[in-house]
């Protein structure tokens, strides 16, 4: 059986390279979002744990220059959640795009896995008819050189028959001559 050999292998090949490019590059972008979404819950945790600090400063003698010092590292801790949010949302449109590229090399890629099964069954198909073909053309020479054989037999066997019913008319019947 000849040897499969796919005439755009090195096509699919690039396009399984391209892939998994898009596939790492997209993976890197899901990374720092966990890493934003991680940093942006770390915020809140401190603007919660600021609000609760507030409220144990509300009671009974209140410092008014530890309350205005709290307000303003609150306001920064807001201030670096909302760039936090904003990173965020920029990068979630260049995961949309990401995830859209990815899509759409996988699809380029498993368009061509789907042409070389296409191309393998193909070459099976046409591998296992030629070894029929080669199969009956045996089977054939066989069956001829066995008629063949057969009729030499039937010829060599009238044949003896012929010469010893010659024989037997003449009467030698195959027996001393007188």
């Amino acid at each position: 059986m000849a040897k499969f050999r796919f005439a755009l292998q090195r096509v699919l090949d690039r396009r399984l390279d391209e892939e998994e490019a898009k596939r790492r590059t997209h993976a890197a972008l899901e990374a720092k979002k966990r890493g934003l979404e991680d940093a942006l819950r770390g915020r809140q945790q401190e603007i919660a744990a600021g609000r609760d600090m507030w409220r144990t400063q509300l009671v009974g003698e209140v410092d008014a220059a530890a309350l205005r010092h709290h307000a303003g590292a609150a306001m920064g801790l807001v201030r670096k959640a909302q760039r936090t949010v904003l990173e965020m949302a920029s990068l979630e449109k260049s995961i949309t795009v990401s995830r859209t590229e990815l899509v759409e090399v996988a699809k380029a890629r498993r368009a061509l896995e789907i042409l070389r099964e296409r191309r393998l069954a193909a070459h099976v198909e046409l591998e296992a008819m030629r070894e029929r073909a080669q199969l009956d053309e045996f089977a054939s020479d066989l069956a001829r050189r066995a008629r063949e054989e057969a009729a030499q037999a039937s010829a060599v066997q009238a044949s003896v028959a012929n010469a010893g019913a010659v024989n037997a008319r003449q009467g030698t019947g195959g027996g001393a001559h007188r």
